[in-house]
């Protein structure tokens, strides 16, 4: 899978800047230096024709090289007294006794452009110091046209526009390569501009246009094959840095994804590296197709690819993404003679600037993030989260048992009673997780939803408990009456899944049960998430019949202006409304109000005390659950009670 550097059409050469000659070069560096062999040019004298400036530049070089700094200039050579103009991408290389040279890569361009400055034209026009025209000479007109009325048609850029502008109002000259709008098309300038003072001492802006296209075409050229992967086409290490170093100086946040192949080893051991091409080359491809346009794709290093995501992605679009990459790239390959080979990806996700705020430490988070994936048992993502190291253990561990939870009937359900105060009857019950493992105890509720949802888990989870929970409605129905429902809660990751209502919709008919027997509980920032979504598996189970509740209202959004647009049946006002009962009651009134205005059923959690339920029946909470009514308990609990 290795290029080999000597197959490259770029000229590579490395220059001991200390002994001042070249100890290795390629065959494209041999035919620029016009150099028999390596040996030849190894015994060249570059040290005779070298000025106190050029050796002054180089060990400036080698202190740039220090810094990891990559520099970019036009050079002239002369090979055997030919002249020679290259643009050239220079960087440092640790000799094996310690020392720095420099690494050079060429690149020969068609066409003499090193210096914009001697251009055979120079075009020249000046504007008001607001932008707008005043003249420009017969080479101007002839690129840009007689038709321009201000500097703003000319500059693509908006942001380089700005930067003109804010140079030449604090006296400052603006010089940079820019891309001009000219007759003919897109044109890259290099542009010096200039506060020019008139003898009427009205000030304007000067501007020297030097055509560099073909240079910047040539450097373009050469940054793509300095940044850019070749097997895959996509960045390489260099070029990733080089994409996101601009984006975390400018503070936007972004997600990384680390993806790398489970299984690739085997397959490029037994199947042979040209294989192994084959498949990184579409391995690439998929991904390419399946992430945003705007993606920062990177092949980092053999069967691992990083993924730069630039959108603002709420977690549900995310967890969509995630499972398409996992579920395109493990599709069969091909070999070369049509065999099938199968793989899978680990995916560790981190985000910027939440884990980190510079390169290495956002990569070094999304690789733990992917190791835990893998530890997992592969073909899955997994989020970063601080002192996943320390915690990887006890995470991997719970993945472990939690995998074998169902299987090993560990898992159950406890029903909490929903009262209606006003009758004292029971209407509804909450289905509640619980897990007990033998090794663990008793796990708790929000740490076992944690796991569930990191690992991919919590579908299966979530489908189990719709069907017990559903199972166990039949019986409640016989012991307390037919009108009773269920409330099952809902994670956002879980409502993203477009099988969900189809198999909700299964269940209600294999038990015989009308959705209406069924109420749904989403907090409030899953629902808003799905409010503008027509199609979105939360409306299909509303349309259906089934109710929706608002959960914890209060803790999420608590927006008023909200509530009118999220297509509830029925707000659960959070139990933390409770705590200031007793001396002030307005809050949970206009709640009250609000809600009923808007036809919906309120109904308070966190009932303690007997007063605390007369209190808020008299605000009109008929409808209340908590340990005064009745803790969570097991379904042996009912069945077993005299009373029902």
């Amino acid at each position: 899978m290795t290029v080999k550097l000597d197959q490259l059409k770029t000229a590579i050469w490395i220059y001991d800047i200390e002994y001042y000659k070249i100890i290795w070069a390629n065959q494209a560096a041999l035919t620029l230096w016009d150099s028999p062999s390596v040996k030849s040019l190894q015994q060249r004298d570059f040290k005779s024709d070298q000025s106190a400036a050029v050796q002054e530049s180089l060990l400036q070089y080698q202190q740039a090289f220090s810094k990891d700094r990559i520099i970019q200039e036009n050079w002239f050579f002369t090979p055997k007294g030919k002249e020679t103009q290259v643009f050239c991408q220079i960087s440092g290389y640790q000799l094996p006794d310690g020392r720095v040279a420099m690494l050079v890569e060429a690149l020969t361009p068609k066409a003499q452009y090193s210096n914009p400055q001697f251009s055979a034209t120079t075009t020249i026009s000046n504007y008001q110091i607001d932008g707008k025209f005043l003249s420009g000479n017969p080479p101007f007109t002839k690129k840009f046209g007689s038709n321009v009325t201000h500097l703003k048609e000319l500059i693509c850029d908006p942001d380089t526009l700005l930067n003109l502008f804010i140079s030449i109002n604090k006296g400052q000259p603006f010089e940079q390569d820019v891309l001009m709008k000219t007759i003919s098309g897109e044109n890259w300038y290099h542009l010096t501009a200039i506060n020019f003072q008139h003898k009427t001492n009205d000030p304007n802006i000067l501007i020297h246009h030097y055509d560099i296209h073909e240079r910047k075409m040539a450097e373009q050229a050469l940054q793509k094959q300095a940044w850019t992967d070749p097997l895959t086409g996509l960045l390489n290490r260099r070029g990733l840095a080089h994409t996101l170093q601009p984006i975390i100086e400018s503070n936007l946040a972004f997600t990384l994804l680390y993806l790398d192949l489970d299984g690739f080893k085997m397959v490029n051991d037994s199947s042979g590296h040209s294989t192994g091409d084959l498949i990184l080359a579409e391995v690439a491809n998929r991904i390419s197709q399946s992430c945003f346009p705007s993606s920062a794709l990177c092949r980092f290093g053999g069967d691992e690819f990083v993924i730069a995501i630039h959108e603002i992605l709420p977690q549900p679009e995310l967890i969509i993404l995630l499972d398409k990459l996992i579920e395109t790239i493990s599709k069969p390959y091909k070999d070369a003679c049509h065999n099938s080979i199968s793989l899978s990806a680990s995916i560790g996700i981190s985000r910027f600037p939440d884990c980190g705020h510079d390169i290495e430490h956002l990569l070094m988070c999304a690789d733990a993030a992917m190791y835990q994936a893998k530890a997992l048992g592969k073909k899955r993502w997994v989020e970063y989260q601080t002192g996943m190291e320390n915690k990887l253990k006890r995470l991997s561990y719970l993945a472990q048992k939690l995998s074998l939870a169902e299987t090993n009937n560990e898992l159950s359900l406890h029903y909490q009673p929903i009262i209606n105060q006003q009758t004292k009857q029971i209407v509804s019950f909450e289905a509640l997780l619980r897990w007990y493992n033998p090794d663990l105890g008793n796990v708790n509720p929000e740490e076992l939803i944690n796991v569930a949802e990191k690992t991919g888990l919590i579908h299966d989870i979530e489908n189990w408990v719709f069907k017990r929970a559903l199972q166990d409605l039949l019986t409640f129905k016989k012991i307390i009456g037919q009108a009773t429902t269920m409330a099952v809660n809902v994670s956002g990751l879980h409502l993203s899944d477009a099988n969900l209502s189809g198999y909700v919709f299964s269940l209600l008919e294999k038990y015989n049960l009308q959705p209406e027997d069924l109420t749904i509980e989403l907090t409030e920032s899953v629902l808003l998430t799905n409010i503008d979504s027509t199609h979105s598996t939360m409306n299909q189970l509303i349309e259906s019949g089934i109710t929706l509740s608002i959960d914890d209202f209060g803790t999420g959004y608590s927006s008023l202006a909200y509530l009118h647009a999220i297509p509830a049946s029925v707000v659960k006002v959070d139990k933390a409304f409770l705590n200031q009962v007793d001396n002030n009651t307005s809050t949970l009134e206009c709640i009250k109000t609000l809600v009923s205005s808007l036809k919906m059923k309120s109904l308070i959690e966190g009932i303690e005390t007997e007063y605390q339920a007369q209190l808020l029946q008299k605000l009109g909470y008929n409808l209340q659950q908590g340990y005064f009514h009745g803790r969570p308990q097991p379904m042996d609990y009912y069945t077993n009670l005299k009373l029902i």
